[in-house]
């Protein structure tokens, strides 16, 4: 979500210098920019001060013209004081978390609806525009030839069926019983085999062990649970024609990649946090969930409100998820 940022700067100010602070696990997204001459700084995530403390050493001596603080929380807020700035531009009250305010010195306008939005604020501040050319279409995300030639060898040349089924959170899960049931309609009525793709965690190779105890035995699944890293995540899903998920990140890699993407979102809205300006093919029940939950309407809680029950994605009935499945499949296939 933060390419269409780093593309507004590279336009606006070709030759400024960005070097952009990373987690060392997520580098492999965004590596393709080295050569188009973005610097990166690739860190483990800080788990004590001895790490904070390298970070500084490693930077020290340097001085930047401005540090965009995009994150609120202790992990990220603790990195700023590490950083030389004559600038240091953070979130205002309605997104500062774990006092952020105390670690930045020029703050952003309110909250816009949606997360990239919020990131595009950042060059806005600096006296940016932003442009179509920023946020329409793909985002530039590349695909290492190593990662492109395992997808085009794994996954024979078909309109594939990406699955991500697994969240950060259990509150955000779906059942495996109407997952199952959606893959199994993917095939019924458009024969698109399914492609699971989750992480290595315990959790998440149980709930695909559950969709696959349920799907029929005669509907092709192939289970990639476990073993793609990112580089080769990207490549999975860039060639695959669709993607069915939960609210997690694959839906923006899909988005980066300008795929359709069918997301279920009821613990928070996808006007926020599903892909960006291409909502269509989402079910949203947050606002259901909102009411019947926490017995509020969205004008009446605050703009980052999640509802934070797992009844709310009980909700998503498999029949609309069905439904909307087949739209971004004829989308697709006009493309």
């Amino acid at each position: 979500m933060a390419l269409p940022l780093i593309k507004m700067l590279r336009r606006e100010w070709p030759r400024a210098k960005i070097t952009w602070i990373i987690s060392d696990t997520y580098l492999p997204a965004v590596a393709f920019l080295e050569k188009e001459g973005v610097e990166f700084v690739a860190i483990k995530k800080p788990r004590g001060i001895h790490d904070y403390l390298a970070l500084r050493r490693w930077l020290a001596g340097r001085q930047f013209d401005v540090l965009l603080c995009a994150q609120a929380n202790w992990r990220a807020n603790l990195i700023y004081p590490c950083i030389h700035a004559r600038r240091k531009i953070g979130y205002g009250r309605d997104r500062a978390k774990d006092m952020h305010g105390l670690f930045v010195r020029e703050t952003l306008t309110i909250a816009p609806p949606h997360i990239v939005d919020g990131l595009l604020q950042f060059g806005e501040k600096l006296g940016g525009t932003r442009s179509k050319s920023d946020v329409e279409g793909s985002w530039g995300l590349e695909i290492t030839p190593e990662a492109l030639s395992w997808a085009g060898h794994i996954l024979p040349k078909t309109a594939w069926l990406a699955v991500a089924p697994c969240s950060s959170k259990v509150e955000r899960d779906w059942s495996p019983e109407s997952w199952a049931k959606v893959i199994a309609h993917a095939w019924d009525a458009h024969r698109m085999p399914a492609v699971l793709l989750s992480g290595a965690s315990e959790r998440d190779r149980n709930i695909s062990g559950a969709i696959l105890q349920t799907v029929p035995a005669s509907i092709p699944v192939l289970d990639l649970t476990g073993k793609t890293d990112i580089a080769r995540l990207i490549a999975a899903i860039g060639h695959c024609a669709v993607l069915l998920a939960a609210d997690t990140g694959a839906v923006h890699i899909a988005r980066a990649l300008a795929r359709p993407v069918v997301g279920l979102y009821a613990v928070a809205p996808a006007s926020r946090t599903g892909p960006y300006r291409q909502i269509e093919y989402c079910v949203d029940k947050y606002d259901e969930a909102l009411q019947l939950i926490v017995g509020k309407n969205r004008t009446e809680v605050p703009w980052d409100q999640r509802v934070h029950d797992t009844r709310a994605m009980q909700l998503i009935k498999y029949d609309e998820v069905c439904g909307q499945l087949d739209r971004a499949i004829k989308y697709a296939d006009t493309r």
